[in-house]
């Protein structure tokens, strides 16, 4: 994990936990955890970046997105790997350098693409058996705050993004 460079994430059953609520005029709303926000944190305080990258285009993803911060965030993607390779290319990153948190099979094709992927504990069984872990969190109630503490703590980073946290909070 030392060479990550970016942090990769799905939304719907990594952010959320995969359900889709709908009003009376057919728009989806989603349930976030403020837990995931530390992730976002955490991130940014030792500068590794975060691209998003989901299949559903969603007025309210990208109004959480752009609260927490994030401003590489494509929504409404069909292809992951080359919307992926797209970003890399243009930030002289290497597909190897990317960690990568997805649930399920729109995710699949970014298993052995990228250095390394995580899933949250209620993935679909198949990407849970090809992830290189699995979280102890499922989607929605802060997998994604734990995978960049995983990526951190392998980078060797982690205690220090939190004593950053706690002295200038």
């Amino acid at each position: 994990m030392k060479n990550i460079k970016l942090l990769v994430s799905d939304v719907d059953g990594v952010w959320t936990d995969g359900a889709f609520y709908y009003n009376e005029h057919g728009d989806s709303l989603r349930k976030f955890n403020t837990k995931d926000s530390y992730g976002v944190v955490l991130a940014t305080i030792v500068g590794l970046p975060i691209l998003i990258l989901s299949g559903e285009d969603n007025l309210f993803v990208r109004k959480r997105m752009e609260k927490l911060g994030i401003q590489d965030v494509e929504l409404g993607v069909e292809d992951k790997l080359s919307a992926l390779k797209q970003y890399c290319d243009s930030s002289n990153i290497s597909l190897s350098e990317v960690a990568y948190i997805g649930d399920d099979m729109n995710d699949l094709i970014l298993v052995d693409k990228v250095g390394f992927f995580a899933c949250p504990r209620d993935a679909y069984y198949r990407i849970k058996n090809l992830s290189n872990l699995v979280l102890s969190t499922g989607g929605g109630n802060g997998a994604f705050r734990e995978f960049v503490e995983e990526i951190l703590d392998g980078k060797g980073l982690l205690e220090n993004a939190y004593h950053k946290y706690n002295t200038h909070t």
